[in-house]
């Protein structure tokens, strides 16, 4: 049996100092390679919360995640960032592009901050990676200028430029109206199926989350349902 991904072994994330709230409680969970699965709940149930945690940007109060079996509470900040540049792609509601730069730019970021600058191989990567979306017309527009739908599947390029295992999408298609939201969830699904990459999607839309192949449900910071969907 291959190693998961990312591994939650009874993860628990507590807020505040006076009052503590449990936003997770005791979460074992596994995301393997290929995976294509959706996270669903209602709000406040944790969904951004467990995707924090999986993706490293969020350490938990209790408990371990592993990453391609390798133990993330022992790492300190840098050996954290080294890990989630390499392994993990984020996708974001309101995709965070930065403004002022350019399709291409955006997707190149990562990669540049991941080696220290701007190399042709990069800007080539780049490239091939917004072809692969269908937006090689646009490269050198100010996302500023994009429709909603473009700016998303940069998003969704700029997190395949590391060359992910997993991409942890929050919300991908929330803002978005339902062709533009047909449009990436497709695109999710082709990537996913042509380059093996895992994603975890959360979204409040029971009948797009039923579109992939495992169902997880999160109620009150505990997985309540995990269900194969292609059984």
């Amino acid at each position: 049996m291959s190693t998961p991904i990312v591994e939650l072994e009874g993860v628990c994330r507590d807020y505040g100092d006076v009052v503590i709230t449990r936003a997770l409680n005791q979460v074992d969970l596994s995301v393997e390679a290929n995976e294509f699965t959706s996270l669903v709940g209602p709000s406040g149930s944790g969904k951004s919360t467990l995707l924090n945690v999986m993706g490293l940007l969020d350490r938990p109060t209790e408990g371990v995640v592993l990453i391609n079996g390798e133990n993330t509470t022992e790492l300190d900040d840098d050996g954290i960032t080294r890990v989630r540049g390499r392994t993990l792609g984020f996708i974001f509601q309101f995709h965070h592009l930065l403004t002022g730069f350019t399709a291409l730019e955006n997707v190149m970021m990562p990669a540049a901050v991941d080696k220290g600058a701007f190399s042709e191989e990069i800007r080539q990567r780049g490239a091939d990676l917004l072809a692969e979306v269908g937006l090689e017309d646009v490269r050198d527009k100010d996302v500023r200028h994009l429709s909603g739908g473009q700016k998303q599947r940069v998003a969704i390029a700029r997190a395949l430029t590391n060359e992910p295992d997993l991409v942890l999408a929050d919300e991908p298609t929330g803002n978005l109206d339902t062709k533009a939201a047909d449009v990436v969830m497709d695109l999710m699904r082709r990537i996913n199926e042509e380059r093996g990459t895992a994603f975890l999607i959360v979204t409040h839309d029971e009948e797009r989350a039923r579109t992939c192949k495992r169902l997880l449900r999160l109620v009150d910071g505990e997985i309540v349902e995990d269900r194969d969907l292609e059984a």
